[in-house]
């Protein structure tokens, strides 16, 4: 189920980028969801922490988890790279994740063999048969910057935020979000306009409440109840459903070679969810 949902925020960012700026976008949905999170913090009343260190705590985690991961993500979709290649990209967290943990060991074959293929496979994904690039950098850079947040934002999150209410945490890592994707959307998109298409409606409101409600306490609540690396390889099945979606939803096709990169790095992640259950 988290897996699902989570592979419908590349979707919904696909569907709203068209008419608004990614950075206003954002702004606009976290704005949104602060506001709604803070009448179930009035009726809930969860506990928060008494520290300024955990306060500076969720606040970190929130620009990783949410400001590095979700910038990249919206920043490679505008600058025109596919929904489900984006997913396939940022969808290596668990490799990487697995690749961290076993970094002050020798690495266990098994995972390096995971690892390698993974590796394989995004490079299919990623270049053509004569060797060059399928997708222009610009527009894979910023992924590869939200694999890196989501990755370590987790992680960061796992070891210093475990004690804290989920409904607590993502409330206190959405407001420095909200706050850095509003001064982002004044620096860079202050004359770019909004079109109120119902498309972005849906997809602004699918995003607050099935995503930035629904997906992210779930996963808070998952990196709390088991360890990192287990948590990450929750996502491994987001990828192959948002390419299912983005192709019955958009039309997104790829080439024989990049689909063979697609089905490597499958494999490799649900090899690497094997490892890590064992």
């Amino acid at each position: 189920m988290f897996a699902l949902l989570w592979s419908t925020g590349f979707i919904g960012a696909k569907l709203g980028l068209p008419y608004i700026g990614p950075f206003t976008f954002l702004a606009i949905r976290f704005l949104i969801t602060l506001t709604l999170l803070s009448g179930l913090l009035l009726f809930l009343r969860p506990a928060f922490p008494v520290s300024r260190a955990s306060y500076a705590h969720a606040f970190a985690s929130g620009l990783l988890v949410h400001v590095a991961y979700l910038g990249g993500v919206f920043g490679s979709i505008k600058l025109g790279l596919p929904a489900g290649v984006t997913a396939i990209v940022v969808g290596m967290q668990p490799i990487l994740t697995t690749l961290v943990f076993v970094a002050q060991k020798s690495i266990p074959a098994k995972a390096l063999l995971t690892s390698t293929l993974g590796f394989v496979g995004l490079c299919c994904v990623l270049v053509k048969s004569n060797g060059s690039w399928s997708f222009e950098w610009s527009s894979l850079w910023p992924a590869f910057v939200a694999l890196a947040g989501i990755t370590f934002g987790t992680l960061y999150q796992k070891r210093k935020c475990s004690s804290l209410n989920v409904l607590t945490l993502a409330s206190l890592q959405y407001v420095p979000t909200a706050i850095a994707f509003a001064l982002l959307a004044l620096v860079f998109e202050q004359h770019e306009p909004i079109v109120w298409h119902r498309d972005l409606v849906f997809a602004l409101l699918w995003l607050v409440l099935v995503l930035s409600i629904g997906a992210i306490l779930l996963m808070n609540w998952m990196y709390q109840h088991q360890s990192a690396a287990k948590a990450a390889n929750f996502f491994y099945l987001a990828p192959p459903f948002a390419l299912i979606e983005a192709y019955l939803l958009f039309g997104e096709k790829i080439s024989a070679l990049n689909t063979l990169g697609i089905l490597l790095v499958l494999v490799s992640l649900f090899a690497s969810n094997q490892v890590v259950g064992k």
